[in-house]
């Protein structure tokens, strides 16, 4: 029923249609045409794609690596509109490279982090800034926060639905750190590196700290277009959307209705690519076993994920090997797995690795949800959805072994404190804990529900991604769909699996 309705939404007659359709093919044609060059062939810009990124904000970013000095320069043009419902006089801005400034704000730096990410001892990152203009007038501003990754950028009054445009010129140091923000060697994982606009709810800029468990990254969807520079000798880099390079050696692409933009530059990684549907997939790890092996795991997970819960949203899916002691980490259209997942007797946990990072473009990239106070809206379905993949593609008897594992056993263990499923990332001191309760307890909810449903939990996510795609979809977004979609109050039951501490 919500497919049907956001269709009827979209269309309302059909001379708007027809319309839409022809100017949407003209536009895709052209966009395919630019990327032609790409590698791994033509990437595809689908028309749900270019019309989700209609009257979005807008970034023109222009980066610049120095691989000699561990930086990366950006100038960064950000167009944007108040829609905040009254009058606007400042920008928050996330700045999350400075939290690697010192070793008491970096996420890296933790007792429990800090030896895998930081093996030859702490190295600094952060941001310098030289320029910060809005509509061409230099804007005051200052750091809200000691970690300075909020950032507060005073501008005139802008009224509702008006726009204007923010420019920062800066230069980030990259630390030498095994983590999603770092280098290992001549690798560089650049992740979290673009300063973004924070999300704005409940009259205020959210403004919530980089923790060390979880992914406390929150933004909206939004329209970028980069250029990058570095030495040849890099290699071709790896980003959120397809990349080409010009004849001045330039690299350059865009992506659209994005919640962010992610960069790896690995020059001695193997390559392997492949075509699922309109998705150009690539794959890079150390070895050429291991490119094969990501990228015909990506492109089975991103083939059941597109059956289940509809098709993928972004014209490519790159998943690489990382430097870092996680499973693995998603951006829109790029997923970095950790190293040690590509080990030859890993072969089901790289698996594994791969399907639950792939659904993230589905529930976090397509579906925006909350994180920080909510990480179980993000993580528990995307286990849920890794253990589906399991199903479909290996049966119900490994189902069941996994299950065991994944779901059933954090549901016999005893946590100490007020921890549940439903907790925000604050709350938990340790990846562990975190991985057991919001994980396997959570996902003990999604299998719960597969069990009440009309046809199952699956028809349920697809209309969620179908009603909230390229939106932010709040706890109360979710038990509200979920009822409606039961007929029936499952609130109690909600409550029972993520708020009550099982000692």
């Amino acid at each position: 029923m919500a497919d049907k309705r956001c269709i009827i939404h979209l269309f309302r007659s059909r001379w708007g249609k027809a319309l839409l359709a022809v100017a949407c093919v003209a536009l895709a044609v052209a966009v395919a045409l630019a990327l032609r060059s790409g590698p791994g062939g033509e990437a595809d810009v689908s028309s749900r794609l270019l019309q989700a990124s209609e009257g979005l904000n807008r970034y023109e970013l222009a980066l610049r690596l120095v691989p000699e000095e561990h930086a990366l320069a950006i100038s960064e043009t950000l167009t944007c509109r108040n829609d905040t419902g009254g009058p606007l006089d400042h920008l928050v801005l996330r700045t999350w490279i400075n939290a690697f400034r010192t070793e008491e704000t970096s996420p890296a730096a933790s007792e429990e982090l800090y030896d895998a990410c930081y093996p030859e001892g702490f190295s600094p990152g952060g941001l310098r800034l030289d320029d910060v203009m809005w509509n061409g007038e230099r804007a005051s501003y200052g750091y809200t926060d000691e970690a300075m990754t909020a950032l507060r950028i005073d501008i005139p009054p802008l009224a509702p639905g008006e726009e204007g445009t923010l420019f920062l010129r800066c230069v980030e140091t990259i630390p030498c750190c095994a983590y999603r923000t770092g280098y290992v060697g001549n690798a560089y994982q650049l992740g979290n590196v673009i300063p973004l606009l924070s999300r704005w709810e409940n009259g205020a800029w959210r403004q919530d700290p980089y923790t060390a468990v979880g992914d406390p990254f929150l933004s909206d969807c939004a329209n970028f277009t980069l250029t990058l520079r570095l030495p040849e000798e890099m290699g071709a880099p790896i980003c959120t959307c397809p990349l080409t390079r010009d004849e001045d050696g330039v690299w350059q692409g865009e992506a659209l209705a994005a919640r962010d933009v992610a960069l790896g530059i690995m020059p001695d990684a193997n390559r392997a690519t492949c075509r699922a549907g309109n998705t150009v997939i690539h794959s890079l790890a150390k070895t050429e076993a291991g490119a094969k092996r990501a990228l015909e795991d990506a492109r089975k997970a991103l083939e059941t994920y597109a059956s289940l819960y509809g098709e993928y949203p972004y014209p490519s899916l790159t998943v690489c090997s990382a430097d870092f002691p996680f499973g693995g980490m998603e951006y829109p259209g790029l997923i970095m797995i950790g190293e040690s997942n590509y080990l030859d007797s890993r072969a089901d946990t790289l698996e594994l690795e791969v399907a639950h990072e792939t659904a993230h473009q589905w529930f976090y990239a397509l579906v925006g949800s909350d994180q920080v106070r909510d990480p179980w809206q993000d993580e528990a379905i995307c286990e849920y959805a890794m253990l589906r993949y399991v199903k479909q593609r290996y049966g119900q008897g490994s189902f069941d072994t996994l299950k065991s594992f994944r779901v059933d056993a954090p549901m016999r263990e005893s946590h100490l404190g007020a921890l549940t499923p439903g907790s925000p990332i604050d709350y938990f001191s340790s990846l562990s804990d975190y991985a057991a309760v919001v994980y396997g307890r959570g996902a003990a909810l999604m299998l719960a529900l597969d069990e009440m449903l009309p046809g199952g939990v699956d028809a349920f996510l697809r209309a969620y991604a179908g009603t909230f795609a390229f939106q932010f979809a709040t706890r109360q977004d979710f038990e509200a769909l979920l009822n409606a979609y039961a007929a029936a109050d499952l609130t109690p039951l909600i409550t029972d699996y993520l708020d009550t501490a099982m000692q």
